[in-house]
């Protein structure tokens, strides 16, 4: 299957990217979403030959991916009908300097694989006005969460290329978290300190499954209709000197998280989860991560080449912006219960009042929109 071979080297980039940002800092929480940057990166993988291509292949794990246009078309349109379900924005665009003079037939090329991701601007003789009108852009496609993505020095008249990531998320579960049940509970961010949390608690049939070794119990919290589904990694204590993930992230792999999140070795089991109410902003520069995962070329003036779209030399990858917002609360569906059936006889207690590793995917491409952790409120 060809979807397939796209969404294990989309799970692959995910996993590497979240695991550097995990080396970066021990304790920070992280939010961040591959899906975006990794079709953003495809796009302009599209624009490149020779070693640029070869280095971006294998950073994105294309190797296997017959069709790079087809599979992220397919993925692409299948995500965007969660926008009438959900509050999800996911701005995905690569802005090119005009001069550069794209060539027509990849413009043309592009359009239906990626919608209305590639716009042509004016970098260079219009800069101030050319910022403005992105962030004017940026801010109206994600409903003013974010209001400016480009900041002082964000580009000048030099940019050949930025690309750029904005992605918000409310949640809203297939099952409400009852109001009266949220209460402040302490949250330990390491073996002696704790903060205040506002935490929930719902008693539901969930998928739950453990990592023996690792002493990891994983939850699936399906969102509304089951389109998306929160996966939540919990260790059992905090065994660590940090945030009690070290051996987490260091077991993490693309092919431990397939395995560990297989459904064949989860199982329906009833549970009491505690989850605490969380709101996690990310905002990184990801072009040292890409380099420091082998993709050096596509920034480098030099070498990069960039001429499947432009024949002007020194075309290059010149910013990454990548912001994302996600809100982790109590909202859902009313759950219709028939009274005295609430009294579930046994029950696992899956209690999140320390740090967590946790991705959002989306079920029918299995395609991981964020991955992150929850280490202090």
């Amino acid at each position: 299957m060809a979807i397939d071979a796209l969404r294990l080297a989309n799970t692959a980039f995910a996993v590497d990217i979240f695991k550097k940002l995990c080396e970066k800092d021990k304790t920070a929480n992280i939010v961040f979403a591959p899906l975006c940057t990794s079709t953003s990166l495809a796009l302009a993988y599209k624009a490149t030959k020779g070693d640029t291509a070869t280095q971006m292949t294998k950073t994105l794990h294309l190797e296997d991916v017959k069709d790079v246009s087809f599979g992220f078309q397919t993925v692409t349109s299948d995500v965007s009908k969660l926008n009438s379900f959900f509050s999800l924005k996911m701005v995905r665009r690569l802005y090119v300097e005009k001069s550069l003079n794209p060539i027509k037939e990849f413009i043309s090329a592009t359009k239906r694989p990626f919608p209305s991701q590639l716009e042509i601007v004016d970098f260079k003789e219009k800069t101030e006005e050319t910022k403005q009108q992105i962030n004017q852009s940026v801010s109206e496609l994600t409903d003013g969460k974010f209001e400016n993505i480009l900041t002082e020095g964000s580009i000048d008249d030099q940019t050949k290329i930025l690309l750029v990531n904005a992605t918000c998320f409310v949640t809203n579960w297939m099952k409400k978290f009852p109001e009266a049940q949220i209460q402040e509970c302490p949250f330990k961010i390491n073996k002696s300190e704790t903060k205040p949390v506002q935490m929930m608690n719902v008693e539901a049939t969930l998928c739950l499954g453990h990592i023996k070794e690792l002493e990891t119990a994983i939850l699936e919290l399906p969102c509304l209709n089951k389109h998306i589904s929160m996966l939540i990694l919990l260790p059992k204590e905090i065994e660590d000197d940090t945030t009690g993930l070290e051996q987490l992230e260091q077991a993490l792999t693309p092919e431990t998280l397939v395995q560990w999140t297989n459904p064949s070795v989860m199982a329906n089991t009833k549970v009491n989860l505690f989850l605490p109410k969380f709101k996690v902003e990310g905002d990184y520069d990801l072009k040292p991560i890409l380099e420091s995962l082998g993709m050096t070329d596509v920034f480098d003036e030099n070498v990069a080449d960039f001429s499947e779209m432009t024949e002007t030399k020194g075309t290059v990858l010149s910013q990454i912006i990548h912001r994302v917002s996600l809100e982790v609360n109590e909202e859902g569906a009313e759950s219709l219960e028939v009274p005295g059936c609430r009294i579930l006889q046994h029950k696992d207690e899956f209690k999140a009042d320390h740090p967590f590793i946790f991705l959002f995917k989306h079920n029918k491409t299995r395609s991981i929109i964020f991955s992150g952790r929850f280490c202090s409120p």
